[in-house]
């Protein structure tokens, strides 16, 4: 072995890996991971050791295959800059773009959880390490924020701003990340603002608040997306491209499942590249990101692929029919949320999707590459969502929310593009109209930012409101999606109800009656005699309000 060969780092890395998997004790770990039947993951643990193994030896077979940097046309082809030579990312503008950012997120950061918060911190982050990385019996395990979560939380002890920490961290990093792929493929300029909507964007505030693993997939779908539009267009570092790619791919699918969807688009845009891709490896490389991002998912998943399969099978779809299956409460649901946090509300909801519309129009125009790369993963995402009957939730889709503030500031400069066209005389003094359009809307979404502050779902104050009014003699009685909060979560001993007799049976026989619920869409479609008895025979004493779509908590009491 040359002495360059040995110095190549994925080839140390590779080596490395086939002796921890030779090395792999697959009993032991099974004993050491804190389950009550080690027996069930000792497979699981072999299936490691092999996926282990065979990523070792993908590694080195890629080291020896695909050359780190390529000045030439020596079998790569044409070999194109990843970013226009003098247009770099300046140091202190990121810094402060990124400083804003954390800024925005900070506040109000342990405000109440919502129950899919809750349901993380209790049965997936407090669980020893052992024990988590080999849990997935439900597609609420968003693994990799769980891991991180626990990291977070064994720091800086147990709360709920510990919790929401990674999700913050993942957030400000997609600041980064986006702004780099808008710099692949727009203007800086235009890069640049949309940039700065996002930092200051509600949703994206929202999100990065939200102890769950979206703001994470959403920086690995950019990172990975980055990648990819290198490899297709050819790179003059293939090798770091694909070692990039096969990582943040993975660490997207480690997430959530439903970054295959980003993943199975991104085949499909290297096979319709492919034939205009120059022969060689540079035509092959991105199917080598593409099975490296699939080997290092599967080692991942190895222990734990039984639990996968059975909690992807039970995922999202209701025993009865839900509105949020229909489609067109999605769009009426997508529209109330975009409206609340956009200055300008409903009207500026229409202004942005029909100049989002223009934008990928002429994104097309300017890089389909890069136009294919940002559409196609939504729209594969909602396909199948529609085609497995799967609950139709608008955050399935935030991970292309960079995007699609990208293709709307494209489309928005896109206008004046052409207005320039048919006034030339008009001149640069329409980039100034787009400036100050675009800093009133980011000066808008900073106006509406502290929205995104207040408490998802307020299960303490629900509790705190009830006992504080309650009399002795009176009854609480919790359904549906308030139950677990409440008793496990708060510690109440208060009964659940499912249906109109037996909340009839919790009743207080002297007293009042105190019923919470929240998520009534849920409620209603799965319990309809429990919910016909709330509307027929209870009034509404107070709504404890949550920033959570649907999720207020609702505060109902029947007299004796």
């Amino acid at each position: 072995m040359t002495t360059r060969h040995a110095r190549d780092p994925l080839r140390i890395a590779a080596l490395g890996a086939a002796a921890v998997a030779l090395l792999l004790p697959p009993a032991w770990l099974a004993t050491r991971a804190g389950h009550s039947d080690p027996t069930a993951l000792t497979t699981g643990f072999w299936l490691l050791k092999g996926m282990v193994l065979l990523s070792a030896v993908g590694a080195y077979m890629l080291a020896m295959w695909l050359p780190a940097s390529v000045t030439d046309d020596t079998g790569l082809g044409r070999v194109t800059r990843d970013v226009p030579p003098g247009d770099r990312v300046g140091t202190l503008p990121l810094v402060l773009l990124l400083a804003v950012g954390l800024a925005l997120r900070l506040p109000a950061l342990g405000e109440g959880l919502w129950f899919d918060e809750i349901q993380t911190q209790l049965e997936y982050v407090r669980l020893p390490w052992g024990q988590l990385l080999t849990t997935f019996d439900s597609t609420n395990q968003h693994l990799l924020f769980s891991a991180a979560a626990r990291l977070t939380q064994q720091i800086g002890g147990e709360s709920a701003s510990t919790l929401r920490l990674p999700a913050v961290l993942f957030g400000v990093a997609s600041l980064w990340a986006a702004l780099v792929f808008g710099r692949r493929w727009m203007p800086a300029r235009q890069a640049w603002w949309a940039a700065a909507l996002l930092t200051v964007a509600y949703h994206h505030i929202w999100f990065s608040q939200n102890a769950r693993g979206y703001t994470s997939l959403l920086l690995w779908t950019v990172v990975s997306s980055i990648a990819f539009l290198d490899l297709l267009r050819g790179t003059s570092r293939p090798r770091r491209a694909v070692v990039l790619y096969s990582i943040s791919m993975a660490l997207a699918l480690l997430t959530h499942l439903t970054g295959a969807t980003v993943a199975l688009a991104h085949g499909l845009a290297w096979l319709w590249r492919w034939r205009h891709l120059p022969a060689g490896k540079a035509r092959w490389a991105p199917l080598a990101a593409l099975v490296g991002a699939g080997l290092l998912t599967a080692t991942c998943y190895a222990p734990i692929v039984p639990q996968v399969l059975q909690a992807v099978g039970k995922s999202g779809v209701s025993n009865v029919p839900v509105e949020w299956q229909n489609p067109l409460w999605f769009l009426a649901e997508t529209v109330r949320g975009l409206a609340r946090a956009l200055p300008g509300g409903v009207v500026a909801v229409a202004v942005a999707g029909a100049v989002g519309a223009l934008g990928v129009i002429v994104s097309w125009q300017r890089d389909r590459i890069a136009t294919v790369l940002m559409i196609l993963p939504l729209a594969i995402m909602a396909a199948m969502v529609l085609a497995t009957g799967h609950n139709l939730w608008p955050r399935f889709f935030f991970f292309g929310a960079a995007f699609l503030v990208q293709l709307a500031v494209h489309g928005g400069f896109g206008i004046l593009d052409l207005v320039a066209r048919l006034k030339p005389a008009l001149g640069g003094g329409l980039v100034r109209i787009g400036d100050g359009v675009l800093a009133l809307a980011v000066l808008g979404s900073l106006a509406i930012a502290p929205r995104a502050w207040g408490p998802k779902q307020d299960f303490e104050a629900a509790v705190a409101y009830v006992e504080s009014h309650r009399a002795p003699g009176d009854a609480v009685v919790l359904t549906d999606l308030t139950r677990y909060p409440v008793q496990t979560w708060l510690g109440r001993d208060w009964p659940g109800a499912a249906t109109g007799e037996e909340l009839a049976a919790a009743e207080s026989p002297s007293g009042s009656t105190w019923v919470l619920y929240t998520f009534p869409i849920r409620l209603s479609a799965t319990f309809p005699t429990l919910w016909e008895r709330l509307q027929r025979d209870y009034e509404q004493a107070t709504v404890i309000p949550g920033t959570v779509g649907d999720g207020a908590i609702v505060i109902v009491r029947r007299e004796h």
